[in-house]
């Protein structure tokens, strides 16, 4: 399952640092960036009605995030999993 990652804070890094945490833990990151919009909490994204809620679900448990459907601004977006991290990330 491919797995984006980007970052939505003013730390510097934060998406590179969070895909290192999940490749540590067996995930397959295809991209970081970072995310220009407004995110309350980190988030993980998924489309309704495929097997990404699956994936966003363990991964969102495994690392204390939130996991939700996506919303407009990232609907359309490629198929995967959609991170996207705020200064709230601790890691693994």
């Amino acid at each position: 399952m491919p797995l984006r990652v980007y970052n939505n804070s003013t730390i510097t890094g934060l998406a590179a640092r969070g895909a290192a945490d999940f490749e540590a833990a067996g995930w397959t990151v295809t991209d970081t960036g970072g995310y220009n919009g407004r995110i309350p909490v980190s988030t993980v994204y998924y489309r309704e009605g495929t097997a990404e809620k699956d994936a966003a679900d363990f991964l969102a448990d495994a690392f204390g995030l939130r996991a939700q459907p996506r919303f407009d601004g990232i609907e359309d977006s490629s198929p995967g999993v959609i991170v996207i991290l705020t200064k709230d990330y601790q890691g693994a």
